[in-house]
């Protein structure tokens, strides 16, 4: 014992110290216990009066499909196993499954099933409901291990500051209980770490079971969940070479004698182990069969024509993965899917528009839609004093670091969520700080009190709309949209809001923009006329004509108005109402206005999108007619042109057709030519 008694007393004391200033086990369990109950309120009254978020419908449909009919081509984008557990208590609903819909591209097929499938039966909030109540359960569990973690690393005040933090984040509140694959690969991955952690302390099969089942799961619910096993690689690598003893294993092995640190080559024979359980499971979740679809269904288009879009090494590698059936086919096409979606995205972030990813986009969105309350605790982490705690340290702060790395240099910017793994971790983090905050003095008890205190308030007043959440040093849930846009804010949850707002102040004539193209608002008894939504107009999705000139009650989506999906200034159609101060809001996602507006330029694009759909249906003379309107409509509209030239040239009128063409493809490339590059 004298071996133990002789350790730096800075490792010893920092922890000690946070042990002696904690509640007894009892309390904390019992804490814990309403905390997660508190959470479990929280999430059922939070959905229950959201509407369908972008993606659910696809998951659920996917999911559904999965189960009767084993099509993984159903929503490659993602692993099955997470749609598949939302699915499941929608089985013996004896729902009816509508007509496939047959496109020449998945995506738009999975988009148009998914919405018949929920709204066909009319029973969309309960199954909604179902799902997500599924998903809740990996937020619970999610808390749970936070709780656990941050007590056996901290100390048990920690684990109760962790789990608090965790029920009061909410970037963690809003994505708790959607239907995606976000939270489940959380829940999963900071699972896998933290088991982990305990085999390295204590080394037995069992928790080498629990870690490796843990990191299988998270490969099978995300693409990303893929980073857990590098993340293994580096923690073990790290622990290895850590020089000196935490105290536990000081201590276990002064009781013991028994070594706690593995060799390299144990430590390879383990990470082996965990890397074969992983992609056996991984196999498993797709019924250990390559190909994508059954029978003689097969992928629109192929995985050879899609992942001919990539740059020849990223395709030489997806090519030979797949000739040796090294992944199952779906696997490999949503690694394309990702990889293709990496070079055309535009980004809105810090209020500006760019026509592709940024670096400091998920960084950015971190500080934004994070409270102050953890960002003020993790910056107090150099100075709380467990630096020495390393191997405690190491679990909490490397996997964050290389999830938010790799997903900084993905150039994929989209929502919070895709970096949702990182809060848990950062959650730990902040609670060791606070905790060793309260643990020094009365001030700071009141101080950890306080910040809290900051939080609770800053998340009962974003409730229920978690989703649009951004922190009071960028203005808080209302001014969202005007920092950063798509699912950091407006994921299509608002219609029963706009039902309610719109009971409150009736409107002889309304119209609407939803950003979903295939909901219909009258499901929700919204009376308002369409207005094509940014995506509606990029895939096709359009009403069958918009005036030029619009009056009354005009409710625009919040991504839509930022040109995110159009381009900016003349390039949005949504323009003239960016410039103007909204009337008033609708749940921080749907900007009210009144009055009369010109909207020339959205009339031209829908019926550049109609002229497509009339010379699909060999309507040449009515498409020929809709396209001279349009360019009348929006002469400076380079999509406008080219349906115009699309027109004449289906006419026969070869000259004037090559004329059009040439002056869509002069306004292409002169107006705002980064965000017009498909039609370049």
């Amino acid at each position: 014992m004298s071996t133990v008694l002789s350790l730096p007393r800075t490792a010893a004391a920092a922890k000690m110290s946070l042990r002696e200033f904690s509640p007894s086990l009892s309390s904390t369990h019992l804490i814990a216990g309403a905390l997660l109950t508190l959470l479990a309120i929280m999430l059922f009254n939070t959905v229950r009066q959201e509407s369908q978020t972008f993606d659910e419908s696809i998951h659920l449909y996917a999911g559904l499909e999965y189960w009767k009919h084993g099509d993984f081509g159903t929503n490659p984008e993602h692993p099955p196993l997470a749609k598949m557990l939302a699915a499941l208590p929608l089985l013996p609903m004896g729902l009816t499954e509508p007509p496939h819909f047959p496109a020449p591209f998945f995506k738009i097929e999975n988009f148009i099933n998914g919405s018949k499938f929920l709204y066909g039966d009319g029973k969309a909030d309960s199954i909604l409901l179902r799902g997500r109540m599924i998903m809740a359960l990996f937020s619970l569990g999610l808390g749970w291990l936070v709780y656990l973690a941050a007590d056996e690393m901290f100390g048990p005040l920690a684990g109760l500051i962790a789990l608090s933090l965790f029920v009061l984040e909410p970037v963690v509140l809003a994505n708790s209980a959607l239907v995606t694959t976000d939270m489940p690969l959380a829940c999963l991955f900071f699972a896998a770490v933290y088991a982990f952690y305990r085999f390295l302390k204590r080394p037995s099969v069992w928790r080498l079971v629990l870690c490796a089942g843990a990191a299988g799961l998270a490969m099978a619910v995300k693409h990303s969940g893929a980073l857990v096993l590098p993340t293994l690689l580096l923690l073990g690598l790290g622990d290895h070479f850590t020089r000196h003893f935490s105290l536990d294993d000081a201590l276990a092995q002064a009781l013991d004698g028994r070594p706690r640190r593995l060799s390299l080559a144990q430590l390879a024979g383990v990470l082996a182990v965990i890397g074969l359980v992983s992609y056996a499971m991984l196999w498993a979740v797709y019924g250990f069969r390559y190909a994508a679809r059954p029978g003689d269904l097969a992928m629109a288009p192929t995985l050879a024509n899609y992942a001919a879009g990539l740059s020849p090494l990223k395709q030489a590698t997806i090519l030979f993965l797949a000739r040796f059936h090294l992944f199952p086919e779906a696997y490999l096409y949503g690694w394309t899917d990702i990889l293709l979606n990496t070079s055309y995205r535009s980004t809105f972030i810090f209020g500006r528009l760019f026509p592709t990813g940024q670096w400091f986009f998920f960084p950015g969105v971190f500080l934004i839609k994070s409270t102050l309350t953890l960002l003020s605790l993790l910056l107090l982490v150099p100075f709380a004093g467990f630096l020495s705690q390393r191997r405690a340290l190491l679990f909490v702060s490397l996997p964050a670091g290389f999830f938010l790395l790799v997903s900084v240099s993905s150039m994929l910017n989209l929502g919070v969520g895709h970096i949702l793994p990182i809060y848990p971790f950062c959650i730990v983090l902040a609670a060791a700080a606070g905790a060793a905050l309260a643990a020094r003095s009365r001030a700071g008890q009141v101080a950890v009190g306080a910040l809290l205190a900051v939080a609770a308030i800053s998340s009962l007043r974003a409730f229920p709309d978690y989703l649009a959440y951004s922190n009071e040093a960028f203005g808080g849930p209302k001014n969202t949209w005007r920092e950063v846009a798509d699912s950091n804010d407006n994921r299509g949850q608002g219609l029963k809001w706009i039902k309610a707002y719109l009971d409150r102040h009736p409107a002889s004539e309304c119209w609407l923009d939803y950003m979903d193209p295939m909901v219909d608002p009258a499901y929700y008894g919204i009376p308002c006329k369409p207005l094509p939504s940014s995506m509606g107009l990029l895939v096709g999705l359009a009403p069958a004509s918009v005036p030029s000139t619009i009056s009354g009650t005009i409710l625009i989506s919040t991504t839509d108005i930022t040109g995110l999906l159009s381009g900016p200034g003349s390039l949005n159609p949504y323009q003239r109402f960016l410039e103007r101060k909204p009337d008033d809001r609708i749940g921080n996602v749907i900007l009210v206005y009144r009055g009369t507006f010109d909207v020339s330029l959205l009339a031209a694009l829908t019926d550049a999108v109609n002229v497509r759909r009339l010379l699909s249906q060999n309507q040449v003379p009515e498409a020929l007619a809709l396209a001279e309107s349009a360019v009348q409509l929006a002469p400076d509209s380079a999509r406008a042109n080219r349906a115009l030239a699309d027109a004449l040239s289906a006419s026969g009128r070869a000259a004037e057709a090559q004329k059009a063409l040439a002056a869509a493809q002069h306004l292409a490339q002169t107006v705002h030519p980064e965000y017009q590059r498909a039609l370049i």
